[in-house]
């Protein structure tokens, strides 16, 4: 099936999860990742602004301001798929860039990678071998390519599915969660 296809299917799919629904999904899936060893043992955390009908990292990020970790989100630096990441100490910090999404301000501080890094990566749907789709857009799949860290994708279950159509660019992530379970995939 073609990805332009399968994107228009998924994020129709997704805008027909009932509020309710989803609230009780982002608290489980969150849970699991915050309950994770990857998450505890995570000084640094690479974090996106949920947007939409996106997964909420409001739960995550709340955990992480409690615990002391570093959080980073990420700017969208060009069309051409750049991205990296800056540290965010507060809502004052963000602001909105490209693609209408909250981003760090320019004098926020760039990431510097550490060990045990976690990334949590958006999707509108991921398979069972780690294989996502997004936005169509290739900034993850960029930035994945060179991080050493482990990357989990929070994923409702009624939008994962067992396979989804992939090309040569496309990077699979480590950890797969659901709010019924917390998979991982590739180590």
């Amino acid at each position: 099936m073609d990805k332009k296809i399968t994107r228009k299917t998924l994020l129709n799919k997704r805008k027909e999860i009932p509020l309710e629904k989803k609230v009780i999904f982002d608290k489980e899936i969150s849970k699991q990742i915050i309950n994770s060893d990857y998450f505890k043992n995570a000084d640094q955390v690479l974090v996106f602004a949920s947007s939409e009908s996106e997964f909420d990292t409001r739960y995550i990020i709340e955990r992480c301001r409690f615990l002391y970790k570093r959080v980073f989100y990420p700017v969208c630096i060009d069309n051409a798929g750049t991205m990296e990441f800056m540290k965010v100490e507060s809502v004052g910090d963000l602001q909105y860039g490209m693609y209408n999404i909250l981003e760090p301000k320019p004098t926020c501080k760039k990431y510097v990678p550490k060990e045990n890094d976690i990334v949590i990566v958006p999707a509108l749907s991921v398979d069972k071998n780690g294989n996502r789709i997004g936005y169509g857009k290739g900034y993850y799949d960029r930035f994945l390519k060179d991080f050493n860290g482990v990357s989990i994708c929070p994923c409702y279950e009624e939008m994962a599915t067992d396979t989804l159509p992939t090309d040569e660019n496309d990077i699979k992530v480590n950890i797969i969660v659901t709010q019924n379970q917390l998979k991982e995939v590739i180590l």
